[in-house]
């Protein structure tokens, strides 16, 4: 009866820690890359957008809301993604470069191949303090994607948010203001990311938690939203289990 008793009070603290604290995702896409590596497996702080709003340079989890357009319900789709705008923030777009508030972000080259180039960005929070963090450019990006070095479609958000037309594409908008109760995300894979530059600012009320740890990660196969299902995460992490990456394991994902 003791020991009935010891595993009802440690599934009853799982179930809280589930419910209240934490939840874990893996990671299907390139999307978050060289940050989120496809195959990495997060635990998330559930709690702390309960008490505080968003901060600009957050990873953010949160309810894809136009997802209506895959034929799933509602909380089914989740994707992960940088806040770089938060309410009443300016963002303008030059050639894949930001500009917050009239102040372009600073960038750092880090590494460079045939593909790729990658940089540190610097980006300030509503305190000053700056969050240094890795982004990647294509060296040959789709015609998609270098629309999105430029700004953000035009009919994805609200006229009253657009403040200049971009002169390359009168499709694209370059200078936007974020509206009050609402978010832009852009994936840390610039030119290989499905953002708020392609459907729009974010609600406040789909942030769901910021990723904390990464706590396990291999190597997987490719998934695609039209994919996911209840069994895909399982398969995912199988796959990771038989090809480890060891050393991201325990890797952190909150600035100091």
């Amino acid at each position: 009866m003791q020991q009935l008793k010891e595993w009802l009070i440690v599934l009853l603290i799982i179930v809280v820690v589930k419910i209240f604290l934490i939840e874990a995702y893996n990671i299907p896409s390139k999307s978050m890359e060289p940050t989120l590596l496809q195959g990495d497996f997060i635990l998330t702080n559930k709690l702390v957008y309960k008490f505080t709003d968003p901060w600009r340079g957050d990873i953010a989890i949160f309810v894809y809301p136009y997802q209506q357009q895959f034929g799933h319900h509602l909380t089914d789709i989740t994707f992960v993604k940088r806040i770089v705008g938060i309410p009443g923030d300016v963002i303008e777009f030059n050639n894949g470069r930001l500009i917050i508030n009239g102040k372009p972000l600073s960038y750092e080259k880090v590494k460079e191949t045939p593909d790729k180039v990658i940089y540190y960005e610097y980006i300030p929070t509503q305190t000053g303090k700056v969050i240094k963090h890795l982004v990647e450019y294509s060296k040959n990006p789709t015609a998609v994607a270098l629309l999105g070095r430029f700004g953000v479609l035009l009919d994805k958000i609200p006229a009253r948010s657009c403040l200049e037309i971009s002169p390359i594409n009168p499709n694209i908008c370059s200078k936007i203001r974020v509206p009050e109760g609402y978010y832009f995300v852009m994936g840390d894979n610039r030119d290989n990311s499905d953002d708020s530059r392609y459907w729009g600012f974010l609600a406040r009320k789909y942030i769901l938690s910021t990723p904390f740890v990464i706590y396990f990660s291999g190597e997987v196969p490719h998934l695609t939203v039209e994919d996911s299902n209840i069994f895909s995460g399982i398969t995912q992490l199988l796959h990771a289990i038989l090809h480890p990456r060891l050393d991201r394991i325990g890797k952190p994902l909150i600035e100091d």
